[in-house]
């Protein structure tokens, strides 16, 4: 089984060493950075101050753009090019402390009624423009599902061709819980996705409403979610993305239940061989 992350996002708002330290102490492998809240309000001022913090200590890092109030695809060009700045930043800063990825969201629309396909034209345009800026820093870039049935800007189907004709350090983190909102058929996506399938973000929900909830605690077929991404061929990071104030010891249940999923379905290959 790959190396079990976890997101930033339960603790957000707390003092980022603090919190990659009991994240640590939690059991994670890796640790995602979500830049966003109180603390992280000084690292545009003071990186180098906050990529000392996160030095030394032993485990590997991927950063999340900022989310809240942030649009790529917004219908205010000027909300489009702060996020885009806050992208920029993002990128060179997980360059600054040799994160494996960053995780960029392509934006939503925030009213039904608004143009989805003028939000994907913004979207692949933004998209290419931080890969032409990411050519100095190298680091791999992963395109992530967001948004509900109301305001996500991609079918199924048009998430899965957004990367065709990209470069290949250009990926996809596919998130389990936002694709269950949207209804998506992830036992076909996922193997379709193939090598561009680079991580998961892992949390679970009713179907209705985005929960970030704990694995299990929802309608997610796991079994045949971690199925489908192994039939694709990728070996993609697995990130587990509770909700601000979920308990941590929910994290470390989350990532016994994947260890049991994925070691019996290792047994079932070994039947089948």
């Amino acid at each position: 089984m790959s190396h079990i992350f976890y997101s930033e996002l339960c603790l957000i708002g707390g003092d980022v060493s603090r919190n990659v330290d009991r994240l640590v102490e939690a059991g994670a492998d890796g640790v995602e950075l979500m830049i966003d809240g109180a603390g992280w309000n000084g690292v545009y001022d003071r990186p180098a101050d906050y990529a000392r913090a996160l030095a030394g200590k032993g485990v590997e890092y991927s950063v999340h753009v900022p989310v809240w109030d942030a649009n790529l695809t917004s219908e205010n060009p000027r909300i489009r090019e702060a996020t885009a700045a806050s992208y920029r930043f993002s990128i060179e800063f997980a360059a600054t402390i040799g994160a494996r990825h960053v995780v960029l969201h392509p934006g939503c629309v925030s009213d039904p009624r608004f143009s989805r396909h003028a939000a994907m034209k913004r979207a692949r345009e933004a998209v290419e423009a931080l890969v032409a800026f990411n050519e100095a820093y190298g680091r791999s870039l992963l395109v992530e599902n967001i948004g509900s049935r109301d305001s996500c800007i991609f079918t199924e189907s048009q998430f899965a061709a957004f990367l065709d004709g990209f470069p290949p350090e250009v990926g996809y983190v596919v998130d389990v819980g936002h694709a269950n909102v949207c209804g998506w058929r992830l036992e076909s996506l996922l193997p379709a996705l193939g090598a561009r399938l680079r991580a998961m973000h892992l949390h679970d929900n009713d179907g209705g409403s985005d929960a970030h909830a704990p694995l299990g605690r929802g309608t997610v077929d796991w079994p045949a979610v971690m199925a489908a991404a192994a039939r694709g061929g990728a070996d993609p990071a697995l990130v587990l993305e509770y909700d601000i104030g979920t308990d941590l010891r929910r994290l470390a249940e989350g990532k016994a239940f994947l260890s049991g999923i994925t070691s019996t379905q290792g047994g079932e290959d070994d039947e089948d061989n």
